[in-house]
Order: structure tokens, then C-alpha cells, then sequence
């Protein structure tokens, strides 16, 4: 009788348990949880895979300066080394930075022609007064007035860089230019600048501008190799403007020394006030231009990127959430993104979309539907 009254129990229990299992409110549950929020990473990674993003390479994150994800595609590997083309204008300003710290470079309102004594109004054509004008930071936000322009290419002045590779001398091919306006009084994009700018950076050293980069920058970021600048094939003279060949991990070290302020594993390599003048805006991009909107994203008060010493700055809203890039641009979609609001998130694209305007804008439609947002769900 006992034994029966104890099976009874044990019936009457599991019975209860399968009723409360099947019940709405807990099938309700279970479906709730099968549909869990995506993993935007994951699904970036896979679009990047399907084709969506073509000629992506590269796309790395760190988060606090610890690498959190790292993806390669096309081929290519930890150690391919990608040309970051005008990125490396964004390292030659730290360079300029570092410089001004170690007193090689006094000032940037300095005239540039303080420092390149060898050239002057007897040997360079198209001598224009102004000339003697132009600063350094006029060098460092794209003001110099020399008539050179590549960003948007419809302004009726020529590009100058490709014609500049044929040149013995790349500085003063770009000192010979005709001025199209006075220093500072309008922006225009060209590879004649950051490439006068290195040849300032080795005068005053006294040594060229690779020596200087390996001692105060590349070795304290513990860069030895994996990295290789483009020279001229006869003075041997390094192209401060563009076409660096780096890894996306050594670019990564970069971003974490600028949004750390400086400093790299506890070591200071620049000040944190030179650092804050190079990537604080400048400039504001004419024609109200927009890395975000140009590679499709839009929203009500978008303003314009702007332009610090050879680095950008945007701002991006995501649902409520208003937050401020600071970002260097290399053509073929190469960059190094830093986010101080999201924990000091650090991101690298590298790509090979060269001389496509919009594909090589297309990490910006990645950071805006896929990367800003699984952070802001996470943060």
C-alpha cells in the first residue's frame, strides 16, 4: 500500500513537470531564446566572405589595447604587408610631432624655407613670393597653396603626385609648382606637402627621415620588421606621402599609441599636447564631405569630416548615440579608426579598392551597420 502511494507521488510530480514544459508562457521562453541578438562580427565576417565588401584584406580590433578580433581574407595573412598608401601621411605627422618635441623642429608656423636652405627664389620655377610663406603646419593641413589638388580631382589643378615619381628631386618638383592661392587661405589635398614635410624632418634631423622613424617611433612601438618605405630608385629618398608597406598589426600599434595619448606599453614616445594638436581638426573638408555619407550612410544634422595634421575626424550617430572618429585614409580602403568612447577601440581595415572612390570608402558602411553597433550593444 505504501509503495503505491509513493508511486502515485512520483507520478503526480512528473505529470506537473510536463505540463508546466508545455505550456505557453514556457514555450514563449524557449523561442525567445533561439532568437538571440546576432553576432555583428560574425556576420560582418561573413558578408566579407559572400562578396559584399570586395577587397577587404584585413580587419582587426582592439579593444584597451588587447587584440579581441582579427580576420584576413583574399590570400593574405598576419604578416602580409598591405600599401596603406596616404595612411603613411598620417605616420609622417606623428613623425613631425616627435620632432617638435625632441626640438629639431622649433615651430610649426616656422617657414618651411627656414629649414630648406637649399632651395630659394634662384633655383626654383615659378618663384611666387608667397613661397617664403608657406609654414609647416601649412604643410601639415594641406594649405600650402601650391596648385596641386587629388581629393576631389574636378578643381582644374593636376594631381602632381604620379608626375612627381618621374622627378629626381621629389621636394623641389613640389616647391616648383605654380601657387593657385595664398598659404592658408584654401584646402587642397596633395602628396607634395607630406613629402616637403619629410624633407624638413631629415634637414633638421640631419639624417633621412627611415633613420628617424626607426629610432623615435618604429623601434619604441617594438616594430623591427614587416614594414617597408617606397624610395625614389635614384637618391633613395623616402616618399613621406604615401605607399608605405606595413602589417595590419603594426598599424594597430599605431592606433593604440595615438588613443593612449602617446604612450605605448607605459613608454612615452610623443607628448600628449603635440599628439592633441596633430589629430584635432583644422580644417573643415569642403563640399561638406562625409567618409559615412559618401560610402552611403546618412542621418538628420550629418556633418562634414575635418581635417587635423594629415588625420581626419567625423562624427557618427548610431540610434541616439552621437560618437566622435578620429581616423587616418589610405586609398584602396586603408585605415587605422580610433574610438575613445567605446572602451578606446582601435580598428584597422586594410583593402586594394585603389582609385575607387566609394569602394574604398566602404569600411565606413562596415563601422556604421555592423562594428559601432555590436559595441554599443556589448559596452
Amino acid at each position: 500500500m505504501k509503495i503505491n502511494v509513493l508511486i502515485l507521488k512520483m507520478y503526480s510530480v512528473v505529470l506537473l513537470f510536463l505540463l508546466v514544459g508545455c505550456s505557453p508562457d514556457n514555450e514563449k521562453s524557449t523561442e525567445k531564446k533561439s532568437k538571440r541578438t546576432p553576432d555583428l562580427l560574425q556576420v560582418l565576417t561573413q558578408k566579407i566572405n559572400q562578396g559584399k565588401y570586395p577587397k577587404t584584406n584585413a580587419l582587426l580590433i582592439a579593444k584597451k589595447g588587447e587584440i579581441i578580433f582579427e580576420k584576413y581574407f583574399n590570400g593574405y595573412h598576419q604578416d602580409s604587408m598591405q600599401d596603406v598608401r596616404s595612411t603613411t601621411k598620417s605616420i609622417t605627422a606623428l613623425l613631425t610631432g616627435i620632432a617638435l618635441d625632441k626640438g629639431f623642429i622649433k615651430n610649426v608656423n616656422d617657414p618651411i624655407l627656414n629649414y630648406l636652405t637649399q632651395y630659394n627664389k634662384n633655383n626654383l620655377r615659378n618663384w611666387d613670393q608667397s613661397k617664403a610663406s608657406i609654414t609647416i603646419e601649412h604643410l601639415l593641413t594641406m594649405q600650402t597653396g601650391i596648385g596641386c589638388e587629388q581629393f576631389f580631382g574636378n578643381m582644374g589643378l593636376p594631381d602632381c603626385e604620379e608626375r612627381m615619381f618621374d622627378q629626381d628631386d621629389w621636394i623641389k618638383y613640389g616647391l616648383d609648382q605654380k601657387m593657385a592661392f595664398r598659404p592658408g587661405e584654401k584646402w587642397l589635398y596633395t602628396g607634395t606637402a607630406p613629402m616637403i614635410m619629410g624633407g624638413v624632418i631629415s634637414k633638421a634631423f640631419g639624417k633621412p627621415i627611415d633613420a628617424f622613424a626607426l629610432d623615435y617611433l618604429f623601434k619604441p612601438l617594438g616594430i623591427s620588421k614587416h614594414y617597408r618605405w617606397t624610395k625614389n630608385r635614384k637618391t633613395g629618398r623616402v616618399f613621406t606621402a604615401g605607399n608605405l608597406r606595413i602589417t595590419p598589426r603594426n598599424m594597430l600599434k599605431i592606433g593604440n599609441l595615438v588613443i593612449n595619448g602617446g604612450k605605448y606599453e607605459g613608454k612615452r614616445i610623443i607628448s600628449a599636447q603635440t599628439l592633441n594638436s596633430i589629430t584635432s581638426p583644422k580644417v573643415t573638408l569642403p563640399a561638406n564631405y562625409s567618409f559615412f555619407k559618401t560610402a552611403g550612410n546618412s542621418w538628420p544634422g550629418q556633418k562634414p569630416a575635418k581635417y587635423g595634421y594629415y588625420w581626419y575626424t567625423e562624427e557618427v550617430k548610431v540610434g541616439n548615440k552621437i560618437l566622435t572618429l578620429k581616423f587616418t585614409f589610405g586609398n584602396g580602403g586603408n585605415y587605422i579608426i580610433l574610438i575613445p568612447e567605446l572602451d578606446n577601440l582601435v580598428i584597422v581595415f586594410t583593402g586594394s579598392n585603389y582609385g575607387k572612390a566609394i569602394l574604398n570608402k566602404q569600411p565606413f558602411d562596415m563601422m556604421y551597420k555592423y562594428i559601432i553597433p555590436h559595441f554599443l550593444r556589448t559596452s
